[in-house]
């Protein structure tokens, strides 16, 4: 006790609001203050260093005047001892601010803006749902540098034996990408994420590659794909983006988010953005006469600008879904996938003699070989030009003459 105490609850609850501030003491340096607004704080008035310095210890009614009298209490033994309670104070709230930020989840959340602008925009929906439906609602609010491996193996084994093994091992992945950017911004000291990539529980699924269209395919397509009114059962949108699919062997994600304004018609040209490439590199597509044909029929049901998109969906997207085209071909009795087509492309491609280069970049593939990366910067875009309108013509039945590469000449087969 500190002398004499003045103050009782219902005292403090009697204090009314004046016109201008004034205080109501309990002795022994605790008072509480009241503004003209009805608020009401505890204030502790001490010395320290020949100075009179000031405290607070919280609002009345939350903190009450028996906590009141206990927080000046502490504030008191810490004068004793030399140290500034208002100081201290702001040491305490520096370190609690500090224990949030090394929260899982609020590092997750650094992590995901520092590296966002890398990614594209598939790749970061990706790790951002994952993180919400597998990792934060177990993970989220707990200090980072004491999660254990054994805890993240609890978190991630219900998830693997739910049937839903790849999301399990794609949640350890990025489990291990947060916790090394926090080892990187010093938070914490191990990666038990990494560890348990070691664990032999969760085994990798099996790999089931996807279904290419066979050649003898290609012409039953293109003929439900030609159908009109009432015998179409596939949106305008959806046709044409399986003939750019077909005549291009751009993946599905570079073709479903197209604009207008990326498409010179007049010229022949795509250029699809880097962000919609896996490479993230731009990319220019020459289009043959049948992709033209093609998006000039779609033009006056979905250009509205050039930023609008070419195969416009009621999504939240503004454009056709993930599974739209891969749906679209099982409709149709085609159980294979837009990804396929790529296959089908360059099977037929090679086969007929056409340069192998030209085709890997074509289909945006990374030069294994760095070396032969470095020597080989060509953009083959007049081989590429005459080898789409080739294959667009060998799609639609034409005989077109054997391709040659400068080291073979075959005829071209059907």
């Amino acid at each position: 006790m500190a002398g004499e105490r003045l103050l009782s609850e219902s005292s403090c609850r009697a204090s009314k609001a004046k016109e201008s501030i004034y205080y109501i003491n309990d002795g022994a340096g605790l008072r509480l203050r009241i503004r003209p607004n009805g608020s009401k704080n505890w204030i502790f008035r001490y010395r320290l260093n020949a100075k009179e310095r000031n405290v607070g210890l919280g609002s009345y009614p939350k903190i009450t005047l028996a906590i009141a009298r206990s927080k000046a209490d502490e504030c008191r033994e810490m004068i004793e001892e030399g140290k500034n309670p208002s100081t201290e104070r702001k040491i305490k709230r520096a370190r609690l601010i500090e224990k949030e930020a090394h929260t899982f989840g609020s590092i997750a959340h650094e992590w995901i803006s520092h590296n966002k602008e890398y990614w594209s925009p598939k790749h970061l929906k990706r790790n951002e749902g994952i993180l919400k439906l597998y990792l934060l609602p177990n993970l989220g609010r707990l200090p980072i540098h004491e999660i254990e491996e054994h805890f993240l193996f609890t978190v991630l084994k219900p998830v693997y034996d739910s049937g839903r093994k790849e999301s399990a091992r794609r949640s350890r992945s990025i489990a291990a990408a947060v916790f090394s950017f926090a080892k990187d911004t010093h938070r914490c000291n191990s990666n038990p994420a990494k560890d348990l990539g070691e664990n032999s529980y969760f085994k990798k699924p099996q790999v089931i590659h996807l279904a290419a269209l066979s050649q003898s395919d290609v012409a039953p397509l293109l003929e439900e794909l030609a159908k009109t009114g009432n015998h179409q059962r596939l949106k305008p949108q959806t046709v044409c983006a399986l003939l750019l699919a077909l005549y291009t062997g751009l993946r599905d994600h570079a073709i479903r988010g197209a604009t207008w304004g990326e498409i010179d018609l007049a010229g022949g040209i795509w250029v699809v953005p880097g962000s919609r490439m896996k490479s993230g590199r731009k990319h220019p597509i020459p289009l043959p006469s049948q992709a033209i044909q093609a998006l000039n029929r779609l033009k006056p049901m979905t250009f509205r600008g050039a930023e609008s998109f070419v195969f416009t969906a009621n999504t939240q997207a503004g454009y056709i879904a993930e599974n739209t085209l891969r749906l679209a071909l099982h409709r149709l009795g085609f159980k294979v996938t837009v990804h396929g087509f790529r296959s089908l492309m360059t099977d037929v491609l090679n086969e007929n003699g056409s340069n192998s280069d030209a085709i890997e970049r074509q289909l945006d593939h990374q030069q294994q070989s760095q070396v032969r990366r470095a020597y080989l910067r060509s953009d083959f875009w007049l081989e590429r030009k005459e080898m789409l309108q080739w294959y667009a013509d060998w799609c639609c039945g034409a005989k077109p003459a054997a391709r040659s590469n400068g080291l073979k000449t075959v005829q071209a087969t059907r």
